[in-house]
């Protein structure tokens, strides 16, 4: 009985993490209303409540589901370790890697960012730090290899990442390219993932030289 109390439990609160992300896709944030989430989950509003606690930390669960960076953190664990041999040159190449095709093929997460930079609230806030902690527990592995060296491996950072979103945003939203490359091409897209990787072996290198 309580193994089937607990199936029918995930599957409701799966049914209401999916109507949050429908409502979310189609209304926007303001459109996130407990009764229209459970009408669409087709479940009862109470048990927004009973799983949830309420309408905000479903949406902060829906969030963390669909964010490439938050879903991270089951296996960062295992991420830091494997990376500590090379003072996480590779694991920041794959993840660079990764998350421009996961963000590129993700139409939530296109969303969500879309959001977050332009209604600023505390849940977007609170996104925001949790992907800096995240950020800072991978960085963590590289900063004493740029420890005495010129190169800011977090700098470089800063610009690759925001600017992956602004390239995938600009293809998708207006179909534009930049700088004359089109990453709705896949050769553009090739290109744009080697120059990432590229960027990422040229501040191991000069910090090492």
């Amino acid at each position: 009985m309580e193994t089937v109390y607990k199936k029918d439990k995930e599957e409701t609160k799966k049914k209401l993490i999916q109507a949050t992300g429908e409502i979310f896709m189609t209304k926007g944030y303001q459109g996130l209303k407990a009764a229209r989430i459970a009408y669409v989950a087709g479940v009862s509003k109470t048990l927004i409540y009973r799983y949830f606690g309420n309408v905000e930390e479903l949406f902060k669960t829906y969030l963390a589901q669909n964010d490439f960076w938050l879903s991270m953190e089951g296996q960062l664990g295992a991420l830091l370790e494997a990376g500590r041999h090379d003072f996480g040159k590779q694991l920041a190449k794959q993840t660079l890697e990764a998350q421009i095709a996961y963000f590129f093929q993700n139409r939530e997460m296109q969303e969500i960012m879309r959001w977050q930079i332009t209604e600023p609230n505390q849940i977007a806030r609170t996104l925001a730090d949790s992907r800096e902690l995240l950020g800072e527990e991978l960085l963590s592995i590289s900063d004493p290899y740029f420890k005495n060296s010129e190169v800011n491996l977090r700098a470089l950072l800063a610009v690759i990442i925001p600017g992956i979103y602004y390239l995938v945003l600009n293809a998708k939203v207006n179909g534009s390219s930049f700088c004359g490359i089109d990453i709705n091409s896949k050769a553009d897209m090739e290109q744009l993932q080697k120059a990432v990787k590229l960027a990422v072996d040229w501040c191991y290198e000069k910090a090492g030289s």
